[in-house]
């Protein structure tokens, strides 16, 4: 080989050893940006397995109504149900309004009071008492008015005897019951009573009024609409008669 083709083929070699020298170079760079990339990867990976593993920390329920404190922080504080109150309010005497709010049952025992006075009195008696708390019906040219518990006007005097028209009687309260309802709606003072017998029966009597003796729940069971309590009830009250209620 003479010395120009020496000098050839050093120069090629040479050339050859540079372009492997810088792939092995670029190679070698790359895979260093690979490593890098992965480690960054399974760094990533690794974070979001710790928060979705990570146990979570129960935060307290918050409850309602919340409390405004002096440094402007809300708290929240359980809701405590009001009771209905058992009063109600009428601007003027009404009569049909007065035995819708009146008292629908009454138990053989039950302490009561009864009274019979003026429309006026009649009216602040029952609003003082308040729904559910009193009887009222009308008697001559006043109201006769039961009330139970204690009575709640000072210097008004009331007995512990009153009458009352009894029209049925059944040995279930959801046999009469209905239909006693049904007589409210359309103005007759009725409620259900229920009695206990020697024997341990028990009974639940359509009560229709509240009198002071027999003599007034006559007249009054004389005088009162016959046919519209059958129509409206389906009963037969022929046999009705006056009723002492204990």
């Amino acid at each position: 080989m003479n010395e120009g083709s020496h000098d050839y083929v050093l120069k090629a070699l040479i050339v050859v050893v540079l372009g492997l020298s810088a792939i092995v170079l670029t190679l070698g760079g790359y895979a260093i940006v690979l490593r890098e990339e992965n480690k960054r990867s399974e760094l990533i990976i690794e974070e979001i397995r710790n928060s979705v593993l990570s146990p979570t920390v129960d935060q307290p329920e918050m409850e309602e109504n919340p409390v405004n404190l002096p440094t402007g922080t809300q708290i929240i504080r359980e809701t405590i149900p009001i009771p209905e109150t058992q009063n109600f309010f009428l601007e003027t005497f009404d009569y049909r309004r007065l035995i819708i709010n009146s008292f629908d049952f009454l138990a053989e025992g039950s302490e009561f009071g009864y009274v019979v006075v003026e429309e006026e009195t009649a009216f602040k008696l029952c609003v003082e008492k308040g729904l559910g708390k009193y009887f009222i019906t009308r008697v001559g040219d006043g109201f006769g008015v039961m009330f139970v518990g204690e009575n709640p006007l000072t210097g008004l005097y009331d007995s512990k005897t009153a009458y009352g028209i009894q029209l049925v009687s059944h040995t279930v309260s959801d046999g009469i019951a209905p239909q006693v309802m049904d007589l409210r709606s359309i103005g007759f003072p009725a409620f259900v009573y229920k009695s206990i017998t020697a024997d341990g029966r028990t009974f639940y009597a359509a009560i229709l009024g509240v009198f002071p003796d027999a003599t007034a729940a006559r007249e009054y069971s004389s005088t009162v609409d016959v046919e519209a309590l059958q129509k409206t009830t389906g009963w037969n009250i022929t046999d009705r008669f006056p009723r002492q209620l204990k």
